[in-house]
Parts: structure tokens; sequence; C-alpha cells
């Protein structure tokens, strides 16, 4: 099936918004990945932490510290790529959910996790709040990384997908 010149026009118009959707800004790319190694090292000291609470271990200060810094400088730098968003973007992405899910599930992460280093028990109701919010935070991370994040490689490090190259990518330049 051939295409008229009127219809190709419109295809390539219809992709190129489409494109325009789905791009990354390059500073939101950057600030997602860089809370991605922090919130590695927040989830693996976060499972050493409760492999400790199963054996009723007593967690040693270091890793505990290690966690919390981790988590909250993590968390920190996930609400700065929230706030960098337009309300424009954020409107768009309220059909998603994961983005909003995630910021919205930081807040009892971090209310549950400082009454954890106030007052540290493996049997507490904050206990549990905190292990069931980290659960779905993780696995919301994880699909929010299964979308976005070979996105976010194009913008942060060749600029494919950032605000002034959103051309679909086989028209010329």
């Amino acid at each position: 099936m051939e295409l008229t010149e009127s219809q190709l026009e419109d295809w390539r118009e219809e992709r190129r918004e489409r494109m325009l959707a789905r791009r990354v800004r390059r500073v939101t790319s950057r600030l997602g990945l860089a809370s991605l190694p922090l919130l590695v090292v927040a989830t693996a000291t976060g499972l050493w932490l409760y492999t400790e609470a199963l054996r009723d271990d007593r967690p040693s200060p270091a890793l505990v510290w290690i966690h919390v810094v981790a988590s909250a400088v993590g968390l920190a730098v996930v609400t700065a790529k929230l706030v960098e968003h337009s309300r424009e973007r954020l409107a768009r992405r309220v059909a998603e959910g994961v983005s909003l899910v995630l910021g919205a599930l930081a807040l009892p992460l971090l209310v549950t996790g400082a009454l954890l280093l106030l007052t540290p028990s493996n049997d507490s109701r904050s206990a549990y709040v905190h292990l069931i919010a980290a659960s779905w935070w993780m696995a919301l991370l994880g699909l929010h990384l299964l979308r976005y994040l070979s996105r976010s490689l194009d913008a942060a490090l060749r600029g494919r997908a950032s605000d002034d190259q959103a051309r679909a990518p086989f028209e010329s330049r």
C-alpha cells in the first residue's frame, strides 16, 4: 500500500506528536538517574536490615545510618525530580499514576522511617507499615524503570529525547 504525500505528511505529524508526548526532559532524566544508585543502596540495606530483624539480631549502627542517609538523599532527589515537573506535565502524568503514587508513598516511608530511627523495633506497627510501603514503592519503581529508563538514558547521555530534539528519529535534522 502506497501513501500519498498528504497521508505521509499526516502520518509524520502524528508520529511527531507521539514522540513529543513520550519525551523525557534532560533535567528530569538526570535527576532520576542520580537517584538510582542511592535507591539501590537503600533497597539493599533495607533488605539486610529486614533479614537481621527476622533473625532477631541487632543491626549495626553503621548499617542503619547507611540506610537512613541513602534513603533520605534518594527520596530528596526523587522529590526534586517531581518538583521539577511543571504543573502541565504533572497533570499529563496523572493518567499514568505511577510517578505520583511513588511520590505519595514517600511520605509514609519517611514518617515510619523516622519513627523507627527514634524507637527501633522489629515488631512495631511502624516497622510493618515501613516494610509494606517500601515493598510497594520498590515494585512501582520497577514499573517506572521499565517504562522510562531507556528514554532517560537517551535524554541524559545522548540528548535524543530533549525538548529541542523531539523529532522522529528518521526525519532529517
